[in-house]
């Protein structure tokens, strides 16, 4: 079976370190631009192709521009092929222009070593067929087409959603791929920037990520994750928000921080 997100994020090589991709509107946030985390997916799994490493370390993007549906070339530069880490400079391009630009660290989780030091543990949450699915009841031409591309369970609905925002900007949930797509550190670099803004609560929903930068911290398969999404700060028009994804064992295996225009 070819899931949603292989199928969408998939390149073909054209030369050395190129590489063509069709960009869809199937992954389109509500602006009608495509969300951050299926673009940032497209470079690292061009990355990924390019390089004898297995695994994705790290990758910080920039979006210098919207996108649109159709026709793009990715473009994969070597900065060090390094026998633990190999980094790139991946770029996306259409018609000549630069839209996202990326730095990819690659490496091999079995040599990565066993040592471990954990401080931080998942918040308590009911298990995915004990919780809320929040979009149960809304027709689906009013669900953002990106939302189409994943289940959540949820707690309780939350507040923006039943029309009363909580006011806190913090979201805790357990989400996968609505084709049942097993997790993994490569599907854990499109789910960071899966759900809505949670400034949602504070009532701000329209936001466009400028720079997102995701920290994989092991190599995993899981049906389902848990995620949780917090804006510490909103500065003269500008937010931040920090991901954390846990396995079903309750190891931490993605991290990431943006900072986004209040549209």
């Amino acid at each position: 079976m070819t899931y949603e997100l292989d199928a969408a994020t998939w390149s073909t090589p054209v030369s050395p370190g190129v590489r063509s991709v069709e960009l869809t509107a199937e992954w389109n946030t509500p602006a009608g631009t495509a969300n951050g985390g299926y673009l940032l997916a497209i470079l690292v799994r061009a990355a990924l192709e390019e390089s004898d490493k297995p695994d994705p370390l790290s990758v910080a993007v920039t979006y210098l521009k919207p996108t649109t549906p159709g026709p793009a070339v990715v473009t994969v530069t070597p900065v060090r092929e390094g026998r633990r880490v190999s980094t790139f400079t991946v770029v996306l391009s259409q018609g000549g222009t630069p839209i996202t630009h990326g730095v990819v660290s690659l490496h091999d989780a079995d040599l990565a070593g066993a040592k471990q030091h954990l401080d931080e543990v998942p918040p308590a949450l009911p298990a995915p067929e004990d919780g809320v699915d929040p979009m149960a009841g809304f027709p689906p031409e009013l669900v953002p087409a990106v939302a189409r591309r994943y289940t959540t369970r949820h707690a309780t609905v939350p507040g923006w959603l039943a029309g009363a925002p909580s006011g806190d900007p913090t979201a805790h949930f357990w989400i996968r791929p609505v084709d049942g797509r097993p997790v993994d550190a490569f599907a854990a670099g499109a789910i960071v920037d899966a759900y809505p803004p949670v400034l949602a609560d504070l009532g701000e929903l329209a936001s466009s990520t400028i720079q997102l930068t995701v920290h994989f911290w092991r190599r995993f398969t899981a049906e389902w994750v848990q995620m949780e999404v917090v804006t510490h700060r909103t500065v003269d028009g500008f937010h931040d928000e920090d991901v954390r994804l846990w396995d079903p064992e309750g190891r931490i295996v993605a991290t990431s921080r943006q900072i986004a225009l209040l549209a």
